[in-house]
């Protein structure tokens, strides 16, 4: 039986604290009694709020507004951007079923999809990058060289199919974090890594129906805080790894509140 990378992660400092008080504010959202009659219309709301946050994130900064009616993905570089983003959002429910069998056919589906738009080459959509010439939004600098990120990559895959005692939590902060420190594309690597780890949530039973505004929630802490976490995490220290779960579990924690005040909205 091959060893679980993930399950001692839970004894850094602080996760599992972290991650067991995230927990208990999921619940809280996933038991609530009129998710029977507003769950399909909180998800609708969830998935507008997310694909516009991970976006904005990006630099992809467009009204909430325009994202309702449609006019964020007019026929202009940042608005074709935008329509890609939200092509991927609508794809998540059909990538739970893929990530669990093939988690790379995944990842290259999600690429193909946010980058069809933006990528002139399509020969490029969907595949790692063979150069050091990446789109990087969240400057965060520090970049793998090709064969390191390739090892890397693969190493991902078999973690990601590798059944694990860790929480869902963990492994998706685990997913985020390396293909925010791989980028594996030469554009949209953290637009599918956020997608990517939601879709591990989902799998992994937490988050079944994409119900938590996990990005709707970085957002809302902050880009400064989410890219000092991001380069906590490319430290490769027991601390640094430790912060960066910590700050997943924190974007689950507010994304459950996010999600419930927004269903307390719902008429």
């Amino acid at each position: 039986m091959a060893a679980d990378l993930l399950l001692p992660l839970m004894d850094l400092p602080g996760v599992t604290e972290s991650v067991m008080g995230a927990r208990e504010r999921v619940d809280a959202l996933l038991w609530d009694r009129s998710l029977r009659t507003k769950g399909a219309a909180l998800r609708k709301d969830v998935a507008i709020q997310n694909a516009r946050a991970s976006a904005a994130i990006d630099g992809i900064d467009i009204a909430l507004t325009a994202w309702a009616t449609g006019d964020a993905f007019d026929d202009s570089p940042i608005g074709h951007a935008a329509a890609g983003v939200w092509r991927l959002e609508q794809s998540l429910p059909e990538q739970i079923g893929i990530w669990s069998v093939a988690p790379m056919q995944s990842l290259a589906r999600m690429h193909s999809l946010v980058a069809r738009d933006v990528v002139a080459d399509p020969d490029r959509l969907g595949r790692p990058r063979d150069s050091d010439e990446v789109d990087d939004p969240l400057r965060i600098k520090s970049l793998p060289d090709v064969a390191s990120m390739k090892v890397r990559l693969a190493g991902l895959a078999q973690v990601t199919t590798t059944e694990s005692a860790a929480p869902a939590m963990v492994e998706a902060a685990v997913v985020h974090g390396e293909l925010v420190a791989l980028r594996p594309f030469e554009w949209g690597s953290a637009l599918v890594a956020r997608a990517a780890s939601r879709v591990v949530l989902a799998q992994r039973g937490l988050d079944p129906d994409l119900l938590l505004m996990t990005d709707a929630a970085i957002y809302s802490i902050g880009r400064p805080a989410y890219v000092d976490a991001v380069r906590a995490y490319l430290s490769g220290t027991p601390d640094g790894v430790a912060r960066w779960i910590r700050f997943c579990a924190e974007s689950c924690a507010v994304g459950a509140r996010l999600s419930i005040d927004r269903l307390a909205e719902l008429d």
